[in-house]
Formats: structure tokens, sequence, C-alpha cells
């Protein structure tokens, strides 16, 4: 019985000690490039893009808003669109993380640029932020350099 408690033991430790190296392997390869934080009043902007290097075709934005850099801020309405495209598609709220999301169709990742609107809930403040995707090329380019 003693032997038996000691090999079930050994296989845990040895489990604890290579499941790390597993999920180390698992990582992504590409890094997402954000674009440029923005600010409107006290709170952060910033838009990351998957996939991470922005292609024709449909891409999901994922805006992250943060009250000072730090705390998330939830209670926006953020709508997202290219800029010449007249509608509005409203992006999904991902939990109370400060965290919406939404594909959109990119036509030219060197010429559109992304048109943020953000709404506090419960009020008429608002605020249009745009993202040119071209600074997503150029990071990109400064961070294989």
């Amino acid at each position: 019985m003693f032997v038996s408690v000691k090999k079930r033991m050994m296989k845990t430790a040895s489990l604890l000690l290579v499941l790390p190296l597993l999920l180390v392997g698992c990582v992504g390869g590409e890094n997402t490039m954000a674009l440029p934080t923005k600010k409107w009043d006290d709170i952060h902007i910033t838009v990351q893009t998957r996939p991470p290097k922005v292609k024709a075709g449909m891409v999901e934005f994922m805006v992250l808003a943060a009250i000072k850099g730090r705390k998330p801020e939830n209670e926006l309405v953020v709508s997202l669109r290219m800029e010449g495209s007249k509608k509005w598609n409203q992006a999904i709220q991902d939990g109370f993380l400060g965290v919406y999301r939404r594909v959109v169709l990119v036509r030219d990742p060197t010429k559109d640029v992304l048109a943020v609107r953000l709404r506090v809930k419960k009020s008429d403040k608002e605020k249009i932020l745009y993202f040119p995707l071209s600074q997503q090329q150029l990071a990109l380019e400064a961070a294989t350099q």
C-alpha cells in the first residue's frame, strides 16, 4: 500500500513539473500588436486586432477601455465602422472587463481608418476616435527591425 501511494505521489509531482513546460509550448507564435492608445477624458482606449496583422477581409477588433489605464470601463456603448462607411456596428461587451469586440470588413489595411464611437450608457456624452490601420503596419515593421 505504501508503495502505491509513493508511486502516485511521484506521478503527480512529475506531472506538476511537466505541465508548465507544456503550457509554455502552447503559447501563440504571433504577438498581438495594438494600435496606439488614445484618451477620452480619463478613459484610455486601446484597439487590438485578430489576426494580429491586419489583412484585407473580415477582422475582429477588440476595444479595451480602462479608466486611467487601470480600472475596466464597462459603462460604454461601443460601435465600430471603417471610415467612409455609413453603418455603425455595435460591439459586443465581453463581460465587465472593459473589452468590446466586433468583426468589421477591412478593404485596404494601408488606407482604411477604423472609427470607434464611444457613448456613456444613460448619458448623451459621446466621442468618436479614429485609428488608422497603417499605424499598426508601421509598428509591426519597427518591432521586426
